[in-house]
């Protein structure tokens, strides 16, 4: 068996407070795969077939914070999200990602930083960098927790945010996962990571990855629970929170070892 590991992050700042997340789901490469792509094309079609055709609909690529949004912007970047000014697409859009994520069972990982409390307690500054290296070095190791229960192998994958210019963004983040594999986690020896995980994939918005548009869906939702932020609606907090990794456990005390981690 192998897996793929789909990481997307996200952040946010409140009352002088700021937070920082990288989470996604695990997808089982082969028929899982095939089936969760599948079934992304079918809430798509929901949307846009009896305008566009089933063929076009599937190609458009979903983004969770331009779906919620009506900016001007957007429009002239994805003239089809013309749809969304209508509540009812939102809510297939949104509620069709997370009846995938509750019908394929897809584990979610992450971390949780609140940046504001840790560089109080530690006397230090947090910045995007610091905080993905945190995120990263902890979802590598319970990723590979999670694939050693499998007895299986996988890769993580990424969006690239690589632009005309410069691939800098994605070179950073190899070198992050390079360097965890290479020196290992504090329960994990390099040669364990080395054995669980085969690469790290950067793959761009416009190549239309399944896997990729629902992670895009989930590293928010934990942050706003976290500030004590209402949730936008549609929510599927709930749904995402009851699909994080529990290491076999259970709920009560592996969701928040393995599934999703916070520091503070």
């Amino acid at each position: 068996m192998s897996y793929n590991l789909y990481l997307d992050e996200s952040k946010i700042s409140i009352n002088s407070k700021s937070g920082y997340s990288v989470a996604g789901v695990i997808i089982e490469e082969g028929p899982q795969l095939y089936n969760v792509r599948k079934e992304l094309g079918r809430v798509k079609s929901k949307i846009w077939s009896s305008k566009l055709g089933y063929g076009r609909s599937k190609q458009i690529v979903f983004h969770e914070a331009e779906i919620r949004s009506h900016r001007e912007g957007t429009l002239k970047r994805r003239p089809e999200y013309v749809d969304f000014k209508k509540a009812e697409n939102i809510r297939l859009a949104v509620n069709g990602i997370g009846n995938i994520v509750g019908k394929f069972n897809l584990p979610v990982l992450g971390v949780l930083e609140d940046q504001t409390a840790i560089a109080e307690a530690y006397k230090t500054k947090r910045d995007s960098h610091a905080s993905y290296y945190l995120a990263l070095e902890q979802i590598i190791e319970n990723y590979c927790y999670f694939l050693k229960n499998h007895n299986s192998v996988g890769k993580i994958i990424c969006e690239s945010r690589r632009n005309q210019n410069s691939g800098v963004l994605d070179q950073r983040v190899r070198k992050m996962y390079m360097k965890i594999l290479v020196h290992g986690t504090l329960r994990y020896s390099a040669s364990d990571l080395q054995d669980c995980l085969k690469d790290i994939v950067f793959i761009q918005k416009q190549e239309n990855d399944a896997g990729l548009q629902i992670a895009d869906f989930i590293p928010r939702p934990f942050l706003v629970n976290y500030f004590k932020i209402s949730q936008t609606k549609p929510s599927i907090y709930q749904i995402l929170r009851k699909a994080r990794y529990d290491g076999g456990i259970g709920a009560k005390d592996g969701a928040s070892k393995f599934g999703m981690c916070i520091y503070n």
